[in-house]
């Protein structure tokens, strides 16, 4: 085998395995959020042949870093945070808020001003050659990047050399876990509902001849966000408006609904009131009326064939552990939808990652906005989300959540099959 594709399969195998964070307790013993787990990251760094992991950041910019080391107060300065190969971690931090780190594992290197943080720096990457950041200009996935270029050069200027930390923020912050995916299927739990809820009110609405507008569903929706200690998105798109893939209804463009609408509904969530709040993401088409329009259905079952498509691929490479990487994924759905003369009406990924940020740091599906080449990963989740958008007529799109489980995948959110009349 040859070594690259040694360290693949080595990768892969260590994905199997389950998440990477590790509970760390206050003082009086109260639990705090997960920090990242070292002996895991320094496993994946064996495998990567990399001296190390350097988490920086400045303001709280680099969500990943600041996720994964949780400072226990917000800061205005520059710190980083250092997982060596071997041995224990090190921080180095600006001396006015190094109480923000004082329950974080591993040495403390404090500096005052710049030139104390330029020889900081070199002291906490000692003899480290080759280390990882959030940081890949070249990759062509801009979301990679949370490190500014000033940063960069001045920890180059250190003798290191840097290459992406994707594979390692894959390991750590995009991987569920037990908890993470209780927390997931909660909130698919309370968007279902939500769904429902929402049909059940615009179906009444209209019954009775009593107005009803997007916003009007949007704002019931945000009620029981609230209720059901929810946070994330909402989408209510009716006529032309469904043709708009991040159309979000407001008091000014927000538009009456009524009988013979086409209606979209796209909901996020993630419960706020847990200690690893992964998202969960759906969307539902239904048509105000008693018999929804062949010309709905017809492209209704364009879109879900290529959902469909994409979510048979996934699980066959699953049950049969091959890798599969996020792009491949993406082709098929766009192959799908190609067959049927619309693959320029598909104007965005098949799916995006999903973790404690709705659009996470995993793996998309995606060879459209970016060539991604990382691979789906057991214990991450994703959605699937194809759509096909007909400007100033209609769009359509029907997304589901996934997370991958060994030699599988869940499906965890309502997997459409047909248009939902709801008159």
């Amino acid at each position: 085998m040859k070594p690259l594709t040694l360290r693949i399969f080595v990768l892969s195998l260590l994905l199997a395995v389950g998440g990477v964070t590790a509970a760390h307790a206050q003082a009086g013993g109260d639990p705090v959020k997960k920090r990242v787990d070292v002996e895991s990251v320094q496993g994946v760094l064996a495998v990567q042949s990399l001296d190390g992991w350097l988490l920086a950041d400045s303001k709280g910019k680099n969500s990943i870093a600041v996720e994964l080391v949780v400072p226990e107060a917000k800061t205005s300065r520059q710190w980083f945070y250092f997982i060596p190969s071997f041995g224990q971690p090190s921080i180095l931090v600006h001396k006015s808020e190094a109480l923000a780190f004082v329950n974080v594992p591993g040495t403390k290197i404090e500096y005052s001003g710049y030139r104390d943080l330029k020889t900081g720096l070199r002291t906490l990457l000692g003899s480290a050659k080759n280390i990882a950041m959030e940081y890949a200009p070249k990759s062509g996935i801009a979301s990679l990047t949370r490190v500014d270029s000033s940063t960069i050069s001045m920890v180059k200027k250190s003798g290191v050399s840097i290459s992406s930390s994707a594979d390692l923020v894959q390991f750590t912050k995009s991987l569920w876990g037990p908890e993470g995916r209780v927390a997931h299927y909660v909130a698919v739990h309370h968007l279902t509902k939500l769904r429902d809820e929402a049909l059940a009110f615009v179906s009444e609405r209209v019954s009775s001849k009593r107005p009803v507008s997007e916003h009007d569903v949007r704002a019931f929706l945000d009620n029981g966000y609230r209720a059901r200690g929810l946070r994330g998105t909402i989408s209510v798109a009716i006529g032309d408006n469904t043709a708009k893939p991040n159309y979000v209804p407001s008091v000014r463009s927000s538009r009456a609904i009524k009988e013979g609408h086409l209606l979209v509904l796209r909901l996020t969530g993630a419960v706020i009131d847990s200690d690893r709040p992964i998202h969960a993401s759906l969307s539902w088409v239904a048509y105000v009326g008693e018999t929804v329009p062949e010309r709905f259905h017809r492209v209704f079952r364009v879109v879900s064939a290529a959902r469909d498509t994409a979510i048979g691929f996934i699980k066959s490479r699953a049950s049969k552990r091959r890798l599969l990487k996020g792009f491949e994924a993406d082709q098929l759905a766009r192959g799908e939808i190609g067959k049927s003369g619309m693959a320029s009406r598909f104007l965005h990924r098949t799916g995006h990652s999903l973790d404690t940020s709705l659009h996470g740091d995993g793996a998309n599906l995606d060879d459209y906005e970016s060539h991604d080449t990382r691979n789906l990963v057991v214990g991450s989740g994703f959605t699937v989300g194809p759509g096909l958008y007909m400007t100033g007529d209609f769009g359509i799109q029907t997304t589901v959540s996934v997370h991958m489980i060994q030699g599988d995948i869940e499906v965890s959110t309502p997997l459409q099959t047909r248009i939902t009349p709801i008159l």
